[in-house]
């Protein structure tokens, strides 16, 4: 398994009401269902390790947009109109999208330190030793 796979593995058990299962005979490469308070990650076990990595920020972004929605509902029990359900339900998307993103950018990030290894190029190409 790759390293960054782990690291985000191990960032998912972290959480005490998520638990992820690898199956192997789904149709889909993964999806997150929520049963008796706690929320299921199933990923196939079959696809490669790039695909798992993939599928796990993107599953593991829609878990916090989830977590993130009961915290609002609990504070707002407002009625909203069709439209305006439609519009939270893209921005709703559109913050998975963001979170997941920063999400990966922050594991990798983590796993690769923060000193760049390869030396600095300046305008012209050449390498700059100060």
């Amino acid at each position: 398994m790759s390293v960054l796979l782990d690291r985000l593995y191990a960032l998912a058990e972290k959480r005490p009401d998520l638990e992820i299962h690898q199956a192997q005979n789904i149709d889909c490469w993964g999806f997150l269902l929520h049963r008796d308070g706690a929320y299921q990650i199933h990923i196939n076990a079959s696809v490669r390790d790039f695909r798992k990595t993939m599928i796990l920020v993107e599953v593991l972004g829609e878990y916090a947009r989830r977590r993130r929605q009961d915290r609002v509902r609990a504070l707002a029990g407002e009625d909203l109109s069709n439209r305006e359900m439609i519009i939270r339900e893209m921005m709703d998307r559109a913050w998975v999208v963001r979170f997941s993103k920063k999400l990966l950018y922050l594991v990798r990030r983590g796993l690769h330190g923060t000193n760049v290894r390869r030396p600095k190029e300046n305008r012209t190409g050449g390498v700059r030793v100060s």
